[in-house]
């Protein structure tokens, strides 16, 4: 399956000022978890987003940071509610990206600039709670190097339009049977992913369809682990959606015929 990518030794000079036996400063820790949101337009739900995540897993007594991603445009609050977000919570910082440079992106931005040992992408439209994140990362510390959070185990979640879950399952059915996974909900953003597995492959999608690229290249690695839990799921009525059928299914699609084709491996 895939091709880990060499370790990479990095060389560094000493400081001819230190004495022999000089200790240097002490690195940041990093802490266990990094949650990673991509906003855009989400100025109605990041804040009860950011606030639930803080709450569990500060009750949970688990080290934490919050990395927020925005792609700011003219009229956007989002970035506003982010900043007094990032003021009102130590854990949280934001990274800010002029114009809309999509979802994919801002995911592999975050990914970059987390430190945590556990990673899970997550959307600012508090479709999640903090509850099921504090499992899922419970879980994933088991020693899994991808967890998956499944919204369907108990049918279609309130309020989930209809042809977005009928386009849903043909999609994740099909990517099961063609490519052997042990997940039924491989295009949910909402999972946990264990540094190492993140390190070693990579990743192209700059849309929404990097939450088919990401599991599945976790998931072919060998020797990956996966465990998956059911977690609930909450469709915002009334919300503007951010996936398109039309625009989003075709990247989609190809992103799964690339999977299909290199067997999961990394593809050009």
């Amino acid at each position: 399956m895939f091709n880990p990518q060499p370790a990479v030794l990095t060389s560094v000079a000493s400081d001819p000022s230190l004495g022999q036996n000089a200790v240097p400063p002490e690195a940041p820790v990093a802490p266990t978890l990094s949650v990673i949101i991509p906003a855009y337009r989400e100025e109605e739900y990041l804040e009860g987003t950011i606030s639930d995540v803080v709450q569990c897993l500060r009750a949970r007594r688990l080290s934490f940071e919050v990395i927020i991603v925005l792609d700011v445009t003219p009229g956007d609050r989002t970035v506003d509610v982010a900043r007094v977000a990032s003021a009102r919570f130590p854990e949280v910082t934001t990274i800010e990206r002029q114009g809309k440079r999509g979802v994919g992106d801002a995911v592999r931005e975050g990914i970059r600039a987390s430190r945590g040992e556990v990673v899970v992408p997550m959307m600012a439209d508090h479709s999640e709670s903090g509850d099921d994140l504090v499992r899922l990362v419970d879980v994933s510390r088991r020693g899994y190097d991808l967890t998956v959070a499944e919204r369907f185990g108990h049918g279609v979640p309130p309020g989930y339009p209809p042809s977005k879950y009928f386009a849903n399952r043909l999609l994740n059915l099909s990517a099961r049977l063609l490519l052997m996974l042990p997940m039924s909900d491989t295009t949910n953003a909402f999972k946990a992913y264990r540094r190492e597995s993140l390190a070693a492959i990579t990743l192209r999608s700059k849309g929404f369809e990097i939450f088919l690229e990401l599991p599945v290249k976790a998931a072919c690695r060998p020797g990956s682990r996966v465990a998956r839990v059911e977690t609930g799921h909450i469709a915002r009525k009334g919300k503007e959606a951010k996936l398109s059928l039309s625009r989003d299914g075709p990247r989609y699609a190809r992103t799964l015929f690339l999977l299909i084709a290199s067997r999961g491996r990394a593809y050009r």
